[in-house]
């Protein structure tokens, strides 16, 4: 699985939750208790949110492809998650500090 927790500034985790649909994905492992899921899943997920107020809400195979190939390696990069992109599945890493940056956007910036 990749994923490289190594040296991560402040100024990388602020990338990586600055944008919207990184955020949601987080919220989303955290708030559903998911340890491990497959990247096809987590698509259908994020896509058919019920309440519809979904980030990912443009076309399902355009979620999986921008999960794969954006999302979830810069979320791999901070180690905020591992990613395996040979068998499609995600491990969510619980760090401290991407918890601590998600509640402060969500109770003070959003």
């Amino acid at each position: 699985m990749q994923s490289n927790t190594a040296a991560v500034t402040t100024d990388d985790l602020l990338e990586a939750v600055a944008d919207q649909r990184r955020r949601e994905l987080l919220e989303h492992l955290h708030g559903n208790h998911v340890e491990v899921i497959g990247v096809d899943q987590l698509a259908d997920e994020l896509y058919a949110r019920p309440d519809g107020a979904s980030a990912f809400a443009s076309d399902r195979e355009g979620v999986a492809v921008r999960l794969q190939h954006v999302h979830l390696p810069k979320l791999a990069d901070i180690g905020a998650l591992a990613f395996d992109p040979r068998s499609g599945t995600v491990r969510y890493c619980r760090d401290e500090r991407v918890g601590k940056l998600l509640s402060f956007v969500a109770d003070e910036l959003e």
